[in-house]
């Protein structure tokens, strides 16, 4: 036999272990025959052997009923079978898991009347019977006076909001009843948000359910509508990416309306419908497409280490032997396909993976025209023109410098023996007419001499040459006669300085034979420079006849 201090451990130690096991629930309950009770109930038992995932199973068993082998009068595990006098009128409510074990007693009758205890199983270790923690189901016969109650438990639903719960009692055996109806007023967050759209004013709306994506076309209709399920109803907004667009107050429509009486390129982006009460909120987004032919065709030109945009029938100056890099930019959905031309044939793009850049290393004169760049996809194209002109600045320049420096050269000499020519022979022909006159002839004679003329003047016809002193000196000493050129009225004689040489200027109306003696000089002077002295008084051809005596006009330099 074992020591009685050892069995004193031994059952203290069992003891301390059913301690962890523990049931609360009412000693007594009472129901009347006919009517339904609530039983509380509550369990609490040790982690092992368990985890939270771990499902836990409950059974109510009446009194002297076997847990392996018996049929409990209640359970939660699906697939036990429970007693047939007690089916349907007894329910475990509660949840172990939850540590909830409470029953529910219908339409109780005398013969529940007894003893009830509760079983647990959770996991390999918690398999246990609460036989110390039993209540007692008392069932007391119908009175006259007395008062009657049913309990519905139920979890509402949104789709429960605004329906009617109704409580009857009939007494059929005597012929009266009573009711009572309730509205359910159910408060849940939004749900369901539903995008619906339509692309003309008078087309219905389609649900965009099972897609979240929308292509339009520039220019077109579309107008969006967010719906939303929920109680409150909730404040519901549009957003375009980040931007606020519209919204609807708190106790506003459930739908709200975005519309886009003109769909323009820029309207393209994820447009979000956002629905919010103070129980929750929920988005849908909806991602816009606008799909238009290309347009904003432009060209950047890239040279001289800047860049440069240019419109359509620009003409582009450059110099050669310059780089020029040229970029076709456009905008257009879907993508439009770019293409370079140039004199009628379709030029290979610089830059296979981007056919919209033209790239010119070096300028050459072979590469003035006009370009032009085309963009082009399903739903039209357009086209763009650059003129480029070649210009040739250095070389140019030097060329017209040199051809002016050599034309200058040219013409300056050919002036220079020009004169000299002209004086040469005006002198000679000059010497030459003061010693021809002889005495025989007339003084008309002399006076109406003059050298033949062409139709056409010359450059001789101008000029009036004064002789050397000297020489004119002896002719008219051998002359008498002989004609000379006077000094005009108006001519003043210079004072001569010495080693001093001066300038005259002497205008006359127009060219004529001389009328009068020109005075000597004087004899002291010595050798004199002459020139000739030539006037332009008009380009026109002279007649044959002798002219009236209307004076003279030349022009006379002198040096002294």
């Amino acid at each position: 036999m074992l020591p009685p201090l050892l069995l004193a451990l031994l059952w203290g130690g069992s003891q301390a272990e059913d301690l962890r096991f523990q049931l609360q629930v009412p000693k007594v309950v009472r129901v009347q025959e006919g009517l339904c009770v609530f039983v509380s109930c509550t369990v609490f038992y040790p982690p092992d052997g368990w985890i939270d995932s771990t499902p836990a199973h409950g059974y109510w068993f009446k009194e002297g009923t076997h847990t392996g082998t018996g049929l409990p009068v209640a359970t939660d595990k699906q697939d036990r079978e429970v007693h047939i006098w007690t089916q349907g009128r007894f329910q475990l409510v509660g949840n172990p898991q939850d540590k909830n074990c409470s029953l529910l007693i219908r339409d109780a009758q005398k013969e529940d009347a007894g003893m009830y205890f509760f079983r647990l199983e959770r996991g390999n270790y918690v398999q246990f019977n609460f036989m110390q923690s039993k209540f007692y189901l008392e069932v007391t016969g119908t009175r006259l006076r007395t008062s009657h109650f049913s309990v519905l438990t139920l979890t509402p639903r949104p789709q429960d909001h605004n329906t009617e719960l109704t409580c009857r009692v009939d007494f059929s055996r005597r012929g009266v009843s009573t009711e009572r109806t309730v509205r359910l007023n159910v408060d849940y967050a939004p749900k369901t948000v539903v995008i619906s759209t339509s692309q003309a004013k008078a087309s219905a709306l389609e649900p965009q359910a099972n897609t979240a994506y929308l292509e339009v076309q520039k220019g077109q209709f579309l107008l969006l509508l967010c719906a939303a399920d929920s109680e409150p109803p909730a404040t519901l907004s549009w957003a375009l990416e980040d931007r606020i667009l519209s919204w609807s107050g708190p106790l506003g429509s459930r739908t709200l309306e975005l519309v886009l009486p003109v769909v323009k390129p820029g309207d393209a982006g994820r447009y979000t419908c956002r629905a919010e009460n103070r129980l929750g909120s929920q988005n849908r987004a909806l991602d816009l497409s606008v799909q238009y032919a290309p347009e904003n065709l432009r060209v950047l030109v890239s040279h001289a280490n800047r860049t440069e945009s240019f419109g359509n029938g620009t003409s582009l100056p450059v110099l050669e032997g310059q780089s020029l890099r040229l970029l076709c930019v456009t905008q257009s959905n879907p993508p439009a396909g770019l293409s370079w031309a140039w004199g009628g044939q379709t030029l290979s793009p610089s830059q296979p993976s981007d056919p919209g850049v033209l790239e010119l290393p070096r300028i050459q004169t072979e590469h003035e025209g006009e370009f032009i760049c085309r963009a082009q996809n399903a739903l039209g194209s357009q086209h763009i023109s650059l003129s480029l002109c070649v210009h040739y600045k250095k070389r140019f320049m030097s060329t017209a410098f040199s051809n002016g420096v050599f034309l200058g050269v040219g013409v300056t000499t050919l002036l220079f023996l020009g004169f000299i020519s002209i004086i040469v022979k005006t002198l000679r022909k000059k010497g030459t007419q003061a010693e021809t006159p002889t005495q025989a002839e007339t003084p008309t004679q002399a006076e109406t001499w003059r050298p033949k003329v062409s139709r056409r003047s010359t450059i001789l016809d101008y000029i009036n040459v004064v002789p050397n002193a000297g020489a004119l000196a002896r002719n008219r000493k051998a002359t008498p006669s002989s004609p000379s050129w006077p000094p005009p009225p108006d001519a003043h004689s210079p004072k001569p300085k010495k080693n001093q040489k001066e300038l005259h200027f002497v205008i006359h109306s127009s060219p004529g034979p001389k009328s009068a003696t020109q005075a000597p000089e004087s004899k002291n002077n010595q050798e004199e420079l002459h020139y000739a002295a030539f006037s332009f008084p008009g380009l026109r051809p002279w007649e044959t006849q002798a002219p009236k005596d209307t004076g003279s006009e030349y022009a006379e330099i002198k040096f002294h």
